[in-house]
């Protein structure tokens, strides 16, 4: 009896080690992320009249859709805690959908492992970083093309299903925010000077994401 005791004891701390992430775990998701954003659009034009700055302000409210392709790195620096990075190029498709437009995201990503176990984990994970939103619009004869830059956050949650030591599936639902402001504006491949324009899109939004994950 003292003996079979002794090794069910001997046996704990090995099936504790066995976890999705522990100190020196190395992660990498590869994945597609679909979501949907209430957007809010605010245009200041300031012009001078006899030395008079007038202001005429429009606003407009709509909505967006994203599609992502999240890549994340991850390095286990405790049992419950990963620190990382990501970028997530795609696409941002207005009500309109008739733009070309590119978008990317990319920052840093700490995430705490709720749950982690053998082949099963539950995450929380917080982003904060930058985003970029390039719009290629044709109307009226005329080429534009604006480019807006802005702080992005985002909170997920998450589940990890593991097949093995070293692949398995991440699925998250995430809440999204970023904050543009436009940077630059050419009209038929001229720069326009945007000095006396002050204009800044608002997003918010939650999307879903799947990801292969990679675990070394």
């Amino acid at each position: 009896m003292y003996r079979i005791f002794s090794l069910a004891i001997a046996a704990v701390p090995l099936c504790a080690a066995a976890q999705v992430n522990q100190k020196g775990t190395f992660h990498l998701g590869l994945g597609v992320s679909a979501g949907g954003h209430a957007t809010q659009y605010v245009q200041n034009i300031t012009i001078d009249i006899f030395g008079v700055p007038i202001t005429s302000r429009t606003e407009e409210n709509d909505g967006a859709a994203t599609v992502l392709f999240p890549i994340d790195i991850q390095y286990g620096i405790a049992k419950p805690v990963s620190l990382g990075l990501f970028v997530e190029p795609g696409s941002y498709l207005d009500s309109s959908n008739t733009r070309s437009n590119g978008l990317v995201l990319f920052g840093f990503q700490p995430r705490a492992y709720i749950i982690n176990h053998d082949r099963f984990t539950w995450m929380g994970s917080l982003q904060i970083g930058s985003a970029g939103l390039r719009i290629k619009d044709t109307e009226n004869g005329q080429n534009t093309e604006a480019l807006y830059r802005g702080p992005f956050f985002g909170l997920s949650s998450g589940v990890g299903f593991y097949f093995g030591e070293h692949i398995g599936l991440q699925l998250h639902a995430r809440y999204m925010s970023t904050t543009f402001d436009l940077k630059e504006y050419e009209q038929n491949g001229a720069s326009i000077d945007i000095s006396a324009i002050e204009a800044e899109l608002n997003t918010t939004g939650f999307a879903l994401q799947a990801s292969l994950a990679l675990r070394f």
